[in-house]
């Protein structure tokens, strides 16, 4: 019984820390984009381009954000017209483009999203790679599980980050 009410506990725990975690993640984006002059969207946008390393398509752009095609039309233009990003053919369609970061532009706004990583990368070296290795495992996991429950509501999940 004690294993079953304290296994309960940390159940319990793990849940409210990571809803607690997701709260904080969308308030201190929300705070970057604010300080920046930036809406939180077009923030996340050249959030999502530094991580990818690679250019990207606007339709990848609206999976991974959860946007509307005229949505990411739309933020594109803004982002094109504050020198953000570039558009370039994309070599694999003919009738697409890439979009990419322009890192020099976008260095200021990316500041504070840059340290807040290289906290989480000390908090990370706390821990062995097998405990790591179960706390990969539990959130792929509760993903999943997210992304199903948003295709049975009829909603198209956003892809995973490349």
């Amino acid at each position: 019984m004690y294993e079953k009410s304290s296994r309960y506990g940390v159940v319990r725990r793990l849940g409210t820390a990571l809803l607690r975690f997701m709260q904080q993640i969308e308030a201190v984006y929300e705070h970057i984009a604010a300080s920046t002059r930036m809406h939180p969207t077009d923030f996340r946008t050249i959030c999502l381009l530094a991580d990818a390393k690679t250019p990207l398509s606007p339709k990848d752009i609206g999976h991974a954000l959860g946007l509307t095609s005229g949505a990411v039309s739309a933020l594109i233009l803004r982002l094109e017209g504050h020198g953000l990003i570039s558009r370039q053919p994309n070599p694999t369609d003919r009738r697409g483009v890439l979009i990419s970061l322009n890192e020099e532009t976008a260095a200021p706004a990316l500041r504070d999203y840059h340290a807040l990583h290289a906290h989480y990368m000390q908090v990370t070296e706390e821990f062995t790679a097998a405990e790591l290795e179960v706390v990969a495992r539990y959130m792929e996991n509760i993903r999943q599980v997210t992304t199903g429950h948003l295709m049975l509501a009829g909603a198209e999940p956003p892809k995973a980050s490349k």
